[in-house]
């Protein structure tokens, strides 16, 4: 229901029902004025005007001439059929074609239900009675049919009812039908650029052949992932080209420099050149093997071997591989995390997601400080984590410290090259992961989260 509610075409349904609905109102509420409220103003003005002349005769002339005078009323056929009732100030009636009354009279005008029988039926009256006290104790009930106003009011409001109520039926009906219909149409392009999101750029758009707005805008849309799809292979034809004509480069280049060192002989300035140009060569070739491999990952042209993985005993490989660097940093590495913990992961991947959050946090924490390598999972999701009690990252940094060559303000004097964090990215969104980087008051602490589908159930 909630998405339903979200739904634009849904929403606009409801609006156009609502407006419906509004108009009707309108109609219904001219309808009823017209039909209701003027012929009950003017037949309560005419009793009140006859009521006023009777009073006024009764004064005059007395109860027998008021009589006569209200039998006479009684018998003329124009306009509606008329009522009264003249009881004496002793209880006796004195004249009346009303079948009953209350015992005592209201103030104003009131409606009395006033039927009759011809021939065996009945027939339905209702009377708008004006009934008063008169100075000498006498009562006077003086009124006008109004049945047919009433049962117009009746039928009207009874109308509006049915009408206002399947006009909402219909116009939640028609919105859910139209919601639905809508929504597959969006939910065919959603799944297109879904699945160019996740790296495969031959994703389409479905198109019905109806030539509607949504089949023009698949069209449209599909000859733009074409025209992306054939930009893209040739940026990627022109970067793989590139790094296979820099690898051959490169590895000669470091393979000349290994040969002048081990020629450089007793001149120690020659050998240091050459081992610190051989250095800087490698690191070139290390960081081109990063760029092309978060590349692969980035756009799903690397594929995952995924195997049932002792998370456990991944992290306790971590931790025996960076156990010396630790000691030598003065830093305490902790594990925590408890059997069973069984997940399908690309173990290299996610060795080397975590060897870089460990790696950094190594770099980052100061002496006598400690990291915390864990792992847990709940019903839905597999976390991996590392955190440190170094300086933590400003918020500014935070946002950008996934992008590749960045470094924050503060890592100028930490070793490296700014792709760390970059490769984890790469690597959590291969395995449909997210990365999240929080404070842990002091220092920081990043999580990788897996979700359920990449789980095993063991």
């Amino acid at each position: 229901m909630r998405r339903l509610l979200r739904s634009l075409s849904f929403r606009l349904t409801l609006i156009y029902a609502g407006l419906f609905c509004l108009s009707v109102a309108l109609l219904m509420g001219t309808g009823y004025w017209l039909r209701v409220t003027v012929p009950m103003d003017r037949a309560q003005r005419l009793v009140k005007s006859e009521a006023r002349a009777l009073r006024a005769a009764y004064l005059a002339n007395g109860p027998a001439a008021t009589a006569a005078a209200l039998d006479r009323r009684a018998q003329r056929s124009d306009g509606p059929k008329t009522f009264h009732a003249l009881i004496a100030p002793d209880g006796r009636v004195v004249t009346t074609n009303l079948p009953g009354w209350s015992n005592r009279p209201t103030d104003g005008l009131t409606l009395i239900e006033a039927d009759s029988f011809a021939d065996g039926a009945e027939i339905d009256h209702n009377a708008l009675v004006s009934d008063h006290y008169l100075p000498d104790g006498a009562r006077l009930l003086i009124g006008r049919d109004v049945e047919d106003v009433t049962s117009e009011a009746e039928i009207l409001r009874t109308a509006a009812i049915w009408i206002l109520g399947v006009t909402v039926l219909l116009g939640f009906s028609s919105g859910w039908l139209m919601s639905l219909a809508i929504g597959r149409r969006i939910e065919a392009v959603t799944l297109a650029a879904r699945q160019v999101m996740d790296g495969d750029l031959t994703g389409r758009v479905q198109v019905r052949g109806a030539n509607d707005d949504f089949d023009r805008l698949g069209e449209t849309l599909n000859l733009m992932l074409s025209r992306i799809q054939s930009l893209f292979q040739a940026v990627q034809r022109v970067s793989d080209n590139a790094a296979h004509e820099l690898r051959t480069p490169l590895a000669r280049l470091i393979g000349r420099l290994e040969a002048l060192e081990r020629m450089a002989g007793d001149n120690p300035a020659l050998q240091t050149a050459a081992g610190e140009a051989i250095v800087e060569a490698n690191r070139l070739r290390q960081i081109l093997s990063a760029l092309m491999r978060i590349s692969r990952l980035e756009n799903g042209r690397h594929p995952l071997e995924l195997q049932r993985t002792d998370v456990v005993q991944l992290l306790e490989d971590l931790v025996e591989f960076y156990q010396p660097e630790a000691e030598r940093l003065g830093i305490e590495l902790i594990l925590s995390a408890r059997r069973p913990l069984v997940a399908d992961l690309d173990l290299d991947l996610v060795f080397q997601a975590l060897s870089n959050l460990l790696d950094n946090a190594l770099k980052h924490a100061s002496g006598g400080r400690r990291v915390e390598l864990s792992a847990r999972r709940q019903r839905e999701w597999l976390e991996l984590a590392v955190r440190d009690d170094g300086p933590g990252i400003d918020l500014e940094d935070a946002g950008r410290v996934t992008e590749q060559f960045y470094r924050g303000r503060d890592s100028g004097a930490v070793p490296g090259d700014g792709l760390g964090l970059s490769m984890v990215a790469a690597i959590a969104h291969a395995h449909g992961a997210t990365l999240e980087l929080a404070p842990a008051s002091p220092g920081l602490r990043v999580a990788l989260t897996i979700p359920d589908q990449r789980l095993a159930r063991g």
